[in-house]
């Protein structure tokens, strides 16, 4: 492609383009839960406080061009005869990966090139075969680049259903939004606060289901049975579930209300069976928790993981000094506990977690932790 054909760059430079910031994720805790409708409301209020959502069919990705404008990545379709020229659409880090899979190009490698190489790659790649894709616009930028039989089962179609589904299950008046995910992900975190069980003394765990989505190819629509700990926020999810719902974006979308409508009762019931296993984990005890906090490896959780569950566990019994070293930390956890400390410690390591992914995956481990420890 000649330089023409590509969105201009002012000046060629050694500095490689760079894509923009995706929407801002966010896990907003409500320790005072909110309604469903209102906290529905507030994702579509973050969506549309992002820009304008749109899309865009490439149905040739070969008549398409990569280049950049004001060091910004960016893509446009190359005027050809009969068409008229669009504006460069500026692409966001997630659409520049997902531009980066279609053309068989490693994103790390193209992001550390100086921009003409940059240039040169991505458009030798978008020209090398015949390929259709979506561009999902927001603000006037690319912020996905997914399939061209996606199907989009966008938030605002999915919290729609769901709140007809909650309705009709009789869910609607008791359930209340507890946590909220915004950003690349949409995940409402709902329980059920009027049944909620004091598995101890004045320690009491609401039980509910997470409900996820992602309008940008990054999640399919889920729907996981989850408990919640009303003295810490902690949250756990289930790691593998009979309940639990996965629904890719591809197909007929008419099909979101039949599955809702039998996944959410079902999620809910399970998520209220996994409070036994809160009660239960009181009871089993642990001789030392340092060789219990260490057997989690076996869970897949690294160094950093490890030492942060133990200053958990830690914590629980103890003032934790200020500048705990590893060694301080060894003799403070070579005391017995149970399994319900260790579990709550693993979700309360989760809820510390800065991005989104990593703290649910946690949670998961919890649960999964949970699950064996008092089968």
């Amino acid at each position: 492609m000649t330089t023409a054909q590509a969105p201009e760059q002012s000046r060629p430079s050694a500095t490689p383009l760079r894509p923009l910031p995706d929407q801002r994720e966010q896990w907003i805790a409500h320790r005072n839960p909110i309604p469903f409708a209102e906290a529905a409301q507030r994702v579509l209020d973050s969506h549309a406080a992002d820009g304008d959502r749109d899309d865009l069919a490439a149905h040739d990705l070969r008549t398409w061009a990569f280049g950049g404008v004001d060091g910004t990545m960016a893509v446009v379709p190359v005027p050809l005869p009969g068409r008229s020229a669009l504006a460069p659409i500026p692409l966001r880090e997630l659409g520049f990966s997902q531009l980066c899979q279609r053309v068989g190009a490693p994103p790390a490698y193209i992001r550390a090139l100086p921009a003409k190489l940059q240039v040169a790659n991505m458009n030798w790649g978008l020209a090398r075969e015949k390929q259709a894709a979506l561009l999902r616009i927001g603000g006037g930028e690319c912020r996905a680049v997914v399939s061209d039989r996606y199907s989009a089962l966008d938030d605002a179609l999915v919290l729609e259903v769901l709140h007809d589904v909650l309705d009709r299950a009789g869910f609607l008046d008791d359930a209340l939004v507890r946590a909220t995910a915004v950003g690349t992900s949409t995940i409402l975190r709902i329980t059920v606060p009027s049944e909620g069980v004091a598995v101890k003394v004045g320690d009491v765990i609401e039980y509910g289901l997470d409900i996820g989505n992602s309008e940008v190819g990054l999640r399919s629509v889920q729907v996981t049975p989850i408990t919640y700990r009303l003295m810490c926020t902690n949250g756990m999810r289930a790691w593998k579930s009979e309940a639990g719902l996965r629904m890719r974006h591809i197909g007929d979308p008419k099909r979101l209300r039949e599955q809702l409508r039998d996944a959410v009762p079902v999620a809910f019931a399970e998520a209220r069976g996994d409070i036994e296993r809160w009660r239960r984990a009181t009871d089993v005890l642990i001789d030392n928790a340092l060789d219990e906090v260490e057997s989690l490896r076996a869970f897949g959780l690294g160094q950093a993981e490890i030492q942060a569950v133990g200053r958990q566990i830690a914590q629980t019994g103890a003032l934790l000094p200020a500048n705990t070293s590893n060694e301080t930390l060894t003799q403070l956890l070579a005391v017995p506990t149970t399994v319900f400390e260790m579990a709550n410690a693993l979700t309360a390591t989760a809820r510390d977690r800065a991005d989104v992914a990593s703290r649910l995956t946690l949670e998961e481990t919890a649960h999964r932790y949970l699950s064996r420890r008092t089968a």
